[in-house]
């Protein structure tokens, strides 16, 4: 009876462990600036949280929770619903161990329209960052080119957040619990 008992938490806690969230930290280094030129050390770094749900192997942004760049989460910064203030991720997708490609920005103003701004990021493309008062603008742009480097790392994150499994994994769980619980009357019948 022990044996199936501990087995059948042993298959409980896989299921739970292979849905549970993971954060990639991810870099970007080198980009090019129209009034300077290329800045080798310039980086754009950030994170973000989430698994594969449909083992496809692409994250894509259903699928995840948070993208963190410069310590603005994408995920959830427009969620105040302010007519002056817009934020948030437009597109995702990284494939795992590949590719990382996300559209994610701010804008803002003041409700008279005299200072505002925005700042976006367009991965294989452009950060820009543009700035506006009644007296003055300013923008800044930074481009991707073949000398960027990209760097990511995968971990699960310190403290993931309990997995919640979905009704098919439920109901593979509660028939095997069913045929282990059989399998151990029958054997109890039969002495």
């Amino acid at each position: 009876m022990f044996k199936s008992v501990a087995f059948a938490g042993l298959l409980a806690a896989s299921f739970a462990a292979s849905a549970a969230p993971s954060t990639w930290t991810f870099t970007y280094t080198g980009f090019y600036e129209d009034y300077v030129g290329f800045l080798g050390d310039r980086e754009l770094s950030g994170t973000f949280s989430g698994y594969d749900a449909d083992s496809n192997g692409t994250i894509d942004k259903a699928e995840i929770s948070s993208l963190i760049i410069a310590g603005v989460d994408y995920m959830t910064c427009g969620a105040g619903g302010s007519p002056y203030f817009s934020c948030g991720t437009e597109a995702f997708s990284y494939q795992l161990g590949g590719k990382l490609h996300f559209i994610a920005g701010t804008t803002s103003s003041d409700p008279e329209g005299y200072r505002g701004g925005a700042h976006f990021y367009q991965t294989g493309k452009s950060e820009w960052e543009y700035r506006y008062t009644g007296s003055s603008e300013s923008r800044k742009d930074y481009y991707w080119t073949d000398d960027t480097q990209f760097s990511i790392t995968d971990g699960t994150a310190a403290n993931p957040l309990p997995a919640v499994p979905e009704p098919g994994t439920w109901a593979m769980l509660a028939a095997g619990l069913l045929v282990v619980s059989g399998a151990t009357l029958r054997r109890r019948r039969n002495r």
